[in-house]
C-alpha cells in the first residue's frame, strides 16, 4: 500500500498548485481524501491477487482453496487458540498446500512414495512390477535391461530377488496382488510399495568392544560386544545416489565389497567408498588424538567364526555382524573408536536424536558428558551428585 497522501496532488500541474497555495490548499485537502480511498482499493486488488495462491492467501481463503482441490481435514476441528472459530475456517494451510502439490503429480511413482512416507512416517519405495516382466524384445525398440534370463553369476542381483531392489526378469504371475492366501506380484497392472519400519540411528566416535577371549585383534562396533548389523546413513547420501543408499537398509557384504560394474572398464567397483568415511555409514579411528584409517585398508569379509586372517596393514570388516578384525600380531596399544549406524524402530532409550528436556520452572540442571562438543558442566556423575548435594536446600 502506497502511504503517500499527496500522490494525486503531486500529479497536478504546478500552476494549479501555486493557485491552490494562495487559497489555503483546498484542492490538496480534496485530493488527499480521494488518495486515501484509492490506496484502499489498490491494496484490496493486491490482496485479491495474493489470495489466488495457498502460500500467500488469507486464513479465511484456505478452506475455499481446499474445497476446490478436494481436501478433507484429518480432524474435525483444529485448535488455533481462538474460541468459537468455525472448524471449516481452521483448515491447515500446510495440508492444503501438500494436497495441491500431490494433485499436480498425480499418477507418478514418486508421489506414491511421498504419500506412503507422509501417512506412515516410514521411508518407502514404489515399484512398478510390469517393468520386471520377461518380454519378447522388439528389435526396433530394445530394452537391454529387461526381458533377459537370470545371470547366476550376479550374486548381488540374486540377493535382491523378490525385494524392493529386484532387477531380475520374472514370468507373468496371474494371481492377484491383493489375494489374502496366495498373493501374486509380477503382472502388468500390479504396483507395490515397500516400507521400512526400522530407522537408521547413528553412533559417533564410541569405543569399540575388544573380544580378548577370542583374540586381541577382534572387535565389535557395538560397545556392548554384541553383533549389530550396520545400516546405511541416508542423511549422508546425496539426492543422486542409488536408492539403497538413500534408505535405512542393512549394509550387506556383497554391496560393501562391490556395488556396480564400471561401464568403461567392465570391472566391479568397490563399495567401500560408498559406505566408509566420516559422516557416512561407518568409520574406524585409533590413536590419540584419533586418526581415521584410510579406505584402502578396509577389506570386506565374513567374520562369522573369526577365522579370516587379514594381511598386514589391512582391517577386515563384516557389516552384517558389525565385526572388525586386525592383522595377527598387529599391536593395538590405543583403543579403537568407531562411528556407525544401526537400525531401531523408534526414538527410545539412548541415542543421538533430539530429546527435549522438560523441567519445572526454577529447576537446576546438572549436565554430565565428555564429548568434544558437549556443553556439559561435569565430566563425571559423582561430581554432579556432589554439587547437587551441596546446592540441595534443607528439607523441612
Amino acid at each position: 500500500m502506497n502511504g503517500n497522501p499527496d500522490r494525486l496532488y503531486e500529479l497536478v500541474p504546478v500552476v494549479y498548485r501555486l493557485r491552490d497555495a494562495e487559497q489555503g490548499y483546498p484542492l490538496r485537502a480534496l485530493l488527499q481524501v480521494i488518495a486515501e480511498q484509492a490506496n484502499l482499493i489498490e491494496d484490496d486488488i493486491a490482496r485479491l491477487y495474493e489470495n489466488w495462491f495457498i502460500e500467500t492467501c488469507d486464513d479465511w481463503v484456505v478452506p475455499y482453496i481446499g474445497a476446490l482441490v478436494g481436501y478433507q481435514p484429518v480432524a474435525a476441528a483444529v485448535d488455533t487458540g481462538r474460541r468459537g472459530a468455525p472448524a471449516a475456517l481452521m483448515s491447515s494451510r500446510r495440508e492444503v498446500a501438500n494436497t495441491i502439490r500431490f494433485r499436480r503429480r498425480k499418477g507418478t511413482a514418486s508421489l506414491i512414495e511421498e504419500l506412503a512416507r507422509a501417512v506412515s512416517g516410514w521411508p518407502a519405495r514404489a515399484t512398478e512390477f510390469y517393468r520386471q516382466l520377461g518380454v519378447t524384445q522388439n528389435l526396433n525398440f530394445l530394452h537391454l535391461g529387461r526381458g533377459r534370463t537370470a545371470e547366476l553369476r550376479d550374486g548381488d542381483a540374486l540377493d535382491d530377488l523378490d525385494g524392493a531392489f529386484d532387477e531380475m526378469a520374472h514370468a507373468v504371475d496371474l494371481r492377484r496382488v491383493g489375494s489374502r492366501h496366495f498373493p501374486g506380484r509380477d503382472n502388468v497392472p500390479d504396483f507395490g510399495v515397500f516400507i521400512w519400519r526400522l530407522k537408521s540411528y547413528t553412533v559417533t566416535q564410541t569405543q569399540a568392544y575388544c573380544h580378548e577371549e577370542v583374540s586381541p585383534s577382534c572387535y565389535s562396533f557395538s560397545p556392548l560386544g554384541n553383533d549389530t548389523p550396520l545400516y546405511t546413513n541416508p542423511a549422508a547420501a546425496p539426492p543422486s545416489a542409488a536408492a539403497d543408499l538413500r534408505l535405512p537398509v542393512p549394509v550387506r557384504r556383497r554391496r560393501f565389497e562391490a556395488r556396480e560394474i564400471d561401464e568403461t572398464s567392465g570391472k566391479l567397483v568397490s563399495g567401500v567408498p560408498f559406505y566408509y568415511g566420516e559422516g557416512k555409514s561407518l568409520t574406524i579411528w585409533t590413536g590419540s588424538p584419533p586418526a581415521k584409517f584410510p579406505i584402502k585398508q578396509i577389506v570386506p569379509t565374513d567374520l562369522s567364526d573369526w577365522s579370516y586372517r587379514p594381511l598386514p596393514d589391512q582391517i577386515a570388516v563384516d557389516p552384517q555382524l558389525g565385526r572388525i578384525k586386525f592383522a595377527p600380531g598387529q599391536s593395538r596399544k590405543n583403543p579403537v573408536w568407531v562411528s556407525y549406524s544401526y537400525g531401531f524402530s523408534a526414538d527410545m532409550g539412548g541415542g543421538e536424536y533430539q530429546r527435549p528436556m522438560r523441567a519445572p520452572a526454577g529447576a537446576t540442571i546438572y549436565q554430565v558428558g565428555n564429548a568434544p562438543k558437549s556443553k556439559a558442566t561435569f565430566t563425571r556423575i559423582g561430581d554432579a551428585l556432589a554439587k547437587w548435594k551441596a546446592d540441595r536446600p534443607r528439607m523441612r
